[in-house]
C-alpha cells in the first residue's frame, strides 16, 4: 500500500478544507449533565432551539458532557431529557463567536416517558456520524441484544454476527471473523480489560451475562491511534452498574440459571468515603444439567461465572470504576463408570480479570482517563490413569494506560496517551517423559499515541494520528512498529450524507494457534518473539454513509487489507526442533459491506450485506522441494456473500417479536477425491529378502489405505441459510416484572453442513455429513424485582 501518496492526498484535501472560510459569527455551547446525586447522566438528549427555529441535537457522553458547535448568535432554548428524570429546559443568549458553558442537574423521577430511550439511541448514532471520521462503529444496546434470536439466552457475541463484515463459520461456535481477519485478531474488552478467550463450552456461547451489560460496540475498521493490540476489530463490552437503587434480575433458560443483584451504599457512608454516590452490581450464573440429571446418570460438564462492577462518583464529577470477572468450564469424565467410558480425563478452562479505572473531567469537555488491569486465561487437562501425561496452556497480562483528551477550540480535539503491558504465556504437552509441544515466554509492550481531529461542522472532518508500539520479547529481539492512521470525511446534503476515507497500519504481538477449521476448540496463545513474528496489517477503506430520510440510515464501505506475519501449525515439524512448531505466512482480504437500517416506526431493524475475498499464504512444509514453495488458499472464514436481515416488530396481545434470517455462500473445505492402497517395505529375517506389504495383506499392518485430496480448500460447502425468530412479553407487577420469552432457531429445519465424512471401505465409497443446528425451540423466563 502506497502510504506516502495517500497521506499526501489527504494532506492536500485537509489544507483545502482549512483554507475555506469559517463562519465568523458561529458560537459553541458545551456543558455537563449530572443527576441530583452527582453522577454523570449518560445518553441524555440535548435539544437546542435557536434563531429561525433552527434545531441542533446532541447526547451526553459517559462523563455527562455534550458540545454543539457552529451555532448562530442569539437566543437559544436548551432542553435536556432522559428516561427516569424530569426535563430541564434552560434559556440563554449566545454571543457571536463565543463559547457558553452550562452545568445542568436533572432530578430523578420514577415516570415512564415513551420514546425518550429510542430518541436517545437514535441521537447517539447521529452524533457519532457527525463526530467520528474514519472508524466503522456499530453499537447494540441491551434491547438490541435481546431482540436477536439465539440459543437459550441473549449473547452479545452471537448478536455481533448480524453486523456487516462479520462472519461466523459454525452454529457451534460464537467465535467471529471481521473483514478477513482471524478470530484471535479481534480485541475484546470488558470495561477496558482484555478477555483472551471469551467463550464457554469450547466456543458454543460467550462468557458475557447480558443482565450485566449496558451495550456492546464493534469497531470493524478504521479505528484511531489510541486503539491497538489487535489488527482486525475492537469489541467494547460495557457493564451497567445500575442507578444505585436495589434490584434483582434473575433468569432461567434451558442452558443455565443466573441472577444479578444491584444497589448502592447509603449517601452518608458515601460522603464519609469522599464520594457523592456509589453504585454496584453483582451477578452469578451456572449451568444445571449436572444437577438435574444426577438422579438418572452423571452429566460430566458444567460452567459457572461471576461478574461484578462498582462505580463511584465524586461531587466534582470524577468517576472510579472497579470491574471483575471469573468463569470456569469443567468437563470431568473421572466421575463416570470406567466400564461405560474408559477415557478418564478432567478438563478445566476459564478466564479471570480485574480492572480499575479513574476518569476526571477537564475544562472545555476534555478529560483524564487512567486504567489498570490484570487478565488471565488458562486451560488444563489431567489424565488420572496416566500420571506422566500433562497438557496445559496459560496466558496472563498486566496493563496500565493513561489517556488525555483536550479540546482547545470548537474545531479541534486532541487525544494523547501511553500504555505499558506485561504478558506471559506457558504451554506444555508432555506424555511418557516426551515433550510433544509447548513453549513459554514473556513480553513487554510500551505504546504511545497522539490523535488530532479537526472539524468544520457538517462540512469537513479530518483525523490524523500516530501510534508507536515497542515490543520486547523473551526469548526474541526487541522491535518497534510505527503505525500512522489518517481519516477524512466530507459531508454533503446539508450534513445528512458523507464520503469518508481511512488508511492506517496496525500491529499485533500475540497469536492463538487454535485450529479454526474445527467447529469447537480452545485457544492456545503464544507471543511474538523467537518462534513467531508480530502481525502487521495495512488497511484502506472508502465509504459512503448518511441519513437519506429521518428514520433511515445507509452505509456502504469498501476495504482492502494485508496481513503480514500470520501463524499456523507446521504439519511437517520436527519433534526434536523446538523452533519449528509454527509456520509464518501472509494474508490479504478485500470486500464491501452494506448496511440499511430503519430506526423508528413499529417495524424496524436492518439489512446487512457483505462481500469478502480472503487469502492465506504459507510455505508448503510437506513439499520435498527446497526452498518450500508457497501454498495459497482460502481460509475457512472466506464466505464470499453473507446477508443478514434483522427485524423487530409488535405481535398480538402485547408480545414483541424479533427475526433474523441469515443467508451465506458456503465456506471452503478440502474435498477427498479418492483413496488408494499404500505399500511399505518389510525385511524378512529368514532369508534376508525385502518384500512389500499392502492393504490386501491382512496379516500385516505395514500397508493400508491413503486418501487423495484436492488442493486445500478448493471446494465449498452448500449455501448456508437459517431463519430464527423470538417473542417476549413483559408482565408488570407491583414488585417488578416477569418476562417470558421463546426462541425458535432454524424454523424450517435447514440441514446446513458442518463437515463431511468419506467411507472408502464401502463399494462404491459413500459420503455422509454432520449438520449444524436442527430446528431448536428454547424458552426462558426473566424476573426483575424493584
Amino acid at each position: 500500500m502506497h502510504h506516502r501518496s495517500l497521506v499526501g492526498l489527504l494532506g492536500a484535501l485537509a489544507l483545502a478544507a482549512f483554507a475555506e472560510p469559517v463562519r465568523a459569527q458561529a458560537g459553541s455551547l458545551l456543558g455537563r449533565v449530572r443527576d441530583d446525586e452527582g453522577s454523570a447522566v449518560y445518553g441524555a438528549t440535548i435539544l437546542a432551539t435557536g434563531p429561525g427555529a433552527a434545531e441542533r441535537v446532541a447526547t451526553t457522553d459517559r462523563l455527562g458532557f455534550f458540545r454543539l458547535d457552529g451555532l448562530a448568535a442569539g437566543p437559544w432554548t436548551v432542553s435536556v431529557s432522559r428516561l427516569g428524570y424530569e426535563a430541564a429546559p434552560r434559556s440563554l443568549t449566545l454571543p457571536a463567536g463565543e463559547v457558553v458553558e452550562l452545568e445542568i442537574v436533572l432530578q430523578r423521577r420514577a415516570i415512564r416517558v415513551e420514546g425518550i430511550s429510542v430518541e436517545a439511541a437514535r441521537s447517539r448514532d447521529r452524533i457519532r456520524f457527525e463526530q467520528v471520521g474514519g472508524a466503522t462503529i456499530r453499537e447494540m444496546d441491551l434491547a438490541d441484544l435481546k431482540r436477536v434470536p439465539g440459543v437459550a439466552e441473549a449473547d452479545p457475541l452471537r448478536a455481533v454476527e448480524v453486523l456487516p463484515g462479520v462472519v461466523s463459520t459454525s452454529d457451534f461456535s460464537a467465535a467471529f471473523h471481521v473483514r478477513g481477519g482471524s478470530a484471535d485478531q479481534n480485541l475484546i474488552l470488558l470495561d477496558g480489560v482484555p478477555v483472551f478467550s471469551p467463550f464457554h463450552l469450547g466456543g458454543f456461547f460467550s462468557v458475557f451475562n447480558a443482565d450485566m451489560l449496558s451495550r456492546a460496540e464493534l469497531q470493524s475498521g478504521g479505528f484511531p491511534a489510541d486503539e491497538g493490540g489487535r489488527v482486525s476489530s475492537v469489541l467494547l463490552v460495557e457493564s451497567d452498574a445500575g442507578d444505585g437503587s436495589f434490584g434483582v434480575d434473575a433468569g432461567l433458560s434451558l442452558l443455565a440459571s443466573r441472577v444479578a443483584v444491584s444497589g448502592g451504599i447509603p449517601r452518608g457512608l458515601a460522603a464519609r468515603l469522599g464520594q457523592a454516590n456509589v453504585h454496584w452490581r453483582l451477578s452469578a450464573r451456572r449451568s444445571y444439567f449436572d444437577w438435574l440429571l444426577s438422579p438418572a446418570f452423571d452429566f460430566p460438564y458444567h460452567l459457572q461465572d461471576f461478574q461484578g462492577i462498582l462505580e463511584a462518583w465524586t461531587r466534582n464529577g470524577d468517576r472510579l470504576q472497579v470491574t471483575a470477572y471469573s468463569g470456569d468450564d469443567v468437563l470431568d469424565l473421572t466421575r463416570l463408570d470406567p466400564n461405560d467410558f474408559p477415557l478418564r480425563i478432567d478438563w478445566r478452562w476459564g478466564n479471570d480479570l480485574v480492572g480499575l479505572r479513574w476518569t476526571r473531567p477537564g475544562g472545555g469537555g476534555g478529560s483524564w482517563d487512567a486504567r489498570a488491569g490484570w487478565s488471565r486465561y488458562g486451560t488444563g487437562l489431567e489424565f488420572p490413569d496416566f500420571g506422566d501425561t500433562e497438557f496445559r496452556s496459560q496466558i496472563r497480562q498486566v496493563h496500565t494506560r493513561v489517556d488525555r483528551e483536550l479540546r482547545p477550540s470548537p474545531f479541534w480535539r486532541v487525544r494523547l496517551g501511553g500504555s505499558a503491558e506485561s504478558l506471559r504465556y506457558d504451554n506444555l504437552f508432555l506424555s511418557g517423559g516426551t515433550r510433544f509441544g509447548g513453549g513459554r515466554g514473556t513480553g513487554a509492550l510500551l505504546a504511545t499515541w497522539a490523535q488530532a481531529s479537526w472539524s468544520r461542522p457538517r462540512a469537513w472532518l479530518v483525523e490524523a494520528g500516530l501510534r508507536i508500539d515497542g515490543w520486547r520479547p523473551d526469548p526474541g529481539s526487541p522491535t518497534w512498529k510505527p503505525e500512522p492512521r489518517v481519516a477524512l470525511k466530507r459531508f454533503f446534503a446539508a450534513g445528512d450524507g458523507a464520503l469518508k476515507l481511512a488508511v492506517g497500519r496496525y500491529a499485533q504481538f500475540l497469536h492463538s494457534i487454535r485450529d479454526e477449521e474445527l467447529p469447537i476448540g480452545l485457544d492456545v496463545w503464544v507471543l511474538a518473539g523467537q518462534r513467531a513474528p508480530p502481525v502487521v496489517s495495512d488497511q484502506l477503506q472508502l465509504g459512503l454513509e448518511g441519513y437519506p430520510r429521518e428514520d433511515w440510515y445507509l452505509s456502504l464501505e469498501a476495504y482492502v487489507r494485508s496481513f503480514d506475519g500470520v501463524l499456523t501449525l507446521n504439519p511437517g515439524e520436527d519433534p526434536n526442533d523446538a523452533q519449528d512448531d509454527f509456520l509464518s505466512g501472509s494474508g490479504s482480504s478485500w470486500g464491501a459491506d452494506l448496511m440499511v437500517r430503519r430506526e423508528g416506526g413499529r417495524v424496524n431493524g436492518w439489512l446487512a450485506l457483505s462481500f469478502l475475498r480472503a487469502r492465506r499464504t504459507f510455505p508448503d512444509a510437506l513439499s520435498p522441494i527446497q526452498p518450500a514453495p508457497e501454498l495459497e488458499y482460502a481460509p475457512i472464514f472466506d464466505r464470499r456473500l453473507d446477508a443478514d436481515l434483522v427485524l423487530r416488530y409488535p405481535l398480538p396481545w402485547g408480545w414483541q417479536g424479533g427475526l433474523r434470517w441469515n443467508v451465506g455462500t458456503g465456506t471452503p473445505y478440502t474435498r477427498a477425491l479418492g483413496s488408494y492402497a499404500t505399500y511399505s517395505p518389510r525385511f524378512v529375517d529368514v532369508d534376508g529378502r525385502l518384500e512389500w506389504a499392502g492393504a490386501s495383506d491382512q496379516t500385516d499392518d505395514l500397508g493400508g489405505y491413503a486418501v487423495y485430496l484436492e488442493a486445500r480448500n478448493r471446494s465449498r460447502y452448500p449455501v448456508y441459510h437459517r431463519l430464527d425468530v423470538t417473542a417476549r412479553k413483559t408482565f408488570r407487577k407491583s414488585w417488578g416484572s416477569l418476562e417470558p420469552y421463546v426462541d425458535l432457531v432454524n424454523v424450517y429445519n435447514r440441514r446446513n453442513v458442518l463437515f463431511y465424512f468419506y467411507q472408502y471401505d464401502e463399494a462404491p465409497p459413500r459420503r455422509s455429513g454432520i449438520s449444524m443446528f436442527p430446528v431448536l425451540p428454547t424458552l426462558g423466563l426473566e424476573v426483575r424485582f424493584r
